[in-house]
């Protein structure tokens, strides 16, 4: 697993706004300095008010005048700060979701499938929260108030040098321990926000299965489940965390009570022997509890920056996990002039596990209708999601077009090949959007002529926002047999050369079935296309130009549907006759 560096991560993204954000610090760091002047020109005025016998505002004129030059200096610097901020900001935070997404987009379908959805969500949206809560405690926490103790400290050395060394010392003392104890905090938090991040899982996993949870009257079960997750692994480690919270800010105060002690009893005696005047006595009560405020929010904004870093680290591991299954560093795209397709030699297992294809060769010529068939776990699937590259086999190579996929980019391959889902997935987004995934660049009239050869556009004028309706998360609000028709309506527009269609009629009515197959000859007909079809039902297949019968791995059996039934004992007439039944 690579490491990715918060530092470098977020430099990479901040380094070409480097001079709008070099602008930004420029409010933090005149905040810096504003107590320290303010203090000063308080010393200033005490002093006059001692010193003078006849107090006049002439003679306070200059000093009146410092301040308000002080203020007016530090106010410019934040409103230039505001500017640059808009300037830069939006921009980087884009960059930072772009650049995230973009990574996790591109990993493996293993990826997908070994990862909750929601968990993935929540990673995502946790680094954009950890550069926020990141360049927040640098612009307002940290920075700042490092750099007003760090003033505040060099006056009060200037005042009386052997007060400010202390200082110093405990100020050094302080920030050791802060230091340390930090560390410890900071692995506390990222275990907690691993846990958080899994409990984002399972709660995204319920939600997105919520008709099952109906179905089985499982709310109740499921709720307790969560309930069981949070009790047992989530809460203990944010007690856990909580608890060295407390000890962190025990042990900050006592130093803070020591020091405070020290310091009265000190100045008290600098002004018993005169070393001291009234104005300075000010000053440095003044800068001392400046110093006093600023590391007490030093030590918590190290806490809270340390519980941050915990939090992105957790959240920064997506970005860590390699990417597999990547596109040749010189790969090219896939033109096809003839959609001929060969498997040679082809030898896959899913994650070590038992060979699904030990030797698989199949050749189909350009314009031929396949059907594939076999018993559940044959092999069909994994021969579909090795076309599309989904997962590279072991040994050998697939040829499209006799050019080897492994050495073309997947997204040209992909281009390619249309394919008709069992189950169709839409997006949350209104029906012309979802069938014109299928071609991008598509006018709504050629839409609607694909929705009308896939017999879903009168359909579509029943609902009373038309093309406009939006179909729900997953396409929740349609039926199966309506998902399905969306799915041909994709594939007529996106008219690839090479078609799929993995049991693209299963479990459906049988009116809506003898729609979709209507609807699918129309594509199946085309001879300048290549069809693949998985088939639940049979009878779907009786017009292929070869079966495949699969089994194990193995192609046992091949032939039309006529050829296979003549077969005496073949495993194809026993799939037919049992189906007939």
């Amino acid at each position: 697993m690579r490491k990715v560096s918060t530092l470098s991560f977020f430099w990479r993204h901040i380094k070409p706004y480097k001079w709008y954000y070099l602008v930004i610090l420029s409010g933090p760091i005149a905040g810096g300095f504003y107590p320290f002047f303010n203090n000063w020109v308080l010393k200033l005025l005490l002093d006059a008010m001692v010193s003078e016998t006849d107090l006049t505002y002439t003679g306070l004129l200059p000093t009146i005048l410092l301040f308000s030059l002080f203020y007016i200096v530090h106010e410019t610097c934040w409103r230039i700060k505001n500017i640059a901020t808009w300037k830069a900001e939006p921009y980087v935070e884009q960059s930072i979701l772009l650049n995230s997404y973009n990574y996790v987009q591109h990993h493996s379908y293993a990826f997908f499938q070994n990862n909750f959805t929601g968990a993935i969500s929540s990673k995502i949206k946790s680094i954009l929260d950890g550069y926020d809560k990141f360049w927040a405690e640098i612009d307002h926490g940290l920075l700042p108030r490092v750099l007003t103790t760090i003033v505040s400290l060099s006056a009060l050395t200037f005042v009386n040098k052997s007060l400010g060394l202390f200082l110093l010392a405990w100020c050094t003392v302080f920030m050791t321990f802060m230091s340390v104890l930090s560390m410890r905090l900071n692995r506390l938090v990222f275990t907690e926000t691993e846990s958080r991040h899994a409990l984002m899982g399972q709660v995204s996993d319920k939600i997105a299965n919520m008709i099952s949870l109906f179905s089985f009257a499982s709310r109740r079960k499921e709720l307790d489940d969560l309930e069981h997750q949070i009790q047992q692994n989530l809460i203990p480690k944010q007690i856990k965390s909580e608890q060295y919270h407390f000890k962190m800010n025990l042990f900050f105060s006592i130093f803070y009570l020591v020091m405070q002690v020290f310091i009265l009893l000190y100045m008290i005696h600098l002004r018993k022997i005169g070393l001291v005047s009234i104005g300075d006595f000010a000053f440095v009560f003044g800068l001392f509890f400046v110093v006093i405020e600023q590391i007490w929010y030093v030590g918590i904004s190290f806490q809270d920056f340390s519980r941050a870093m915990g939090d992105l680290k957790s959240s920064l591991s997506i970005l860590s996990t390699p990417q597999t299954n990547l596109d040749h560093p010189h790969a090219k795209s896939l033109r096809i002039n003839k959609p001929s397709i060969t498997f040679k030699n082809v030898r896959f297992a899913y994650n070590s596990e038992a060979y699904v294809f030990k030797n698989l060769n199949i050749t189909i010529k350009p314009g031929e209708k396949i059907g594939l068939v076999g018993h559940s776990g044959a092999g069909k699937s994994s021969l579909i999601n090795l076309l599309l590259r989904y997962f590279d086999p072991e040994h050998g190579v697939i040829l499209i077009d006799n050019q080897n996929i492994a050495e073309v980019t997947q997204d040209s391959l992909r281009e390619q090949i249309a394919v008709i889902p069992q189950d169709t997935m839409l997006f949350h987004r209104s029906l012309m959007e979802n069938i014109r995934y299928g071609n991008p660049k598509a006018i709504d009239a050629e839409v609607i002529e694909a929705s009308k050869k896939a017999h879903l556009h009168d359909y579509i004028l029943t609902l009373p926002e038309g093309y406009n309706t939006f179909v729900g998360e997953r396409g929740i609000k349609l039926s199966g047999g309506q998902r399905q028709r969306v799915a041909i309506a994709r594939a007529i527009l996106k008219d690839a050369p090479i078609l799929i269609l993995d049991e693209a009629t299963s479990s459906l009515d049988s009116q809506t079935e003898q729609y979709i197959q209507d609807s699918l000859n129309r594509l199946i007909k085309d001879k300048k296309k290549t069809v693949i079809a998985i088939a639940h039902r049979l009878s779907t297949l009786k017009h292929m130009d070869r079966i495949l019968v699969l089994d194990k791995g193995v192609i046992v059996e091949q032939g039309t549907h006529k050829e296979l039934l003549k077969l005496k004992n073949s495993l194809y007439k026993k799939l037919w006759d049992h189906q007939v039944i």
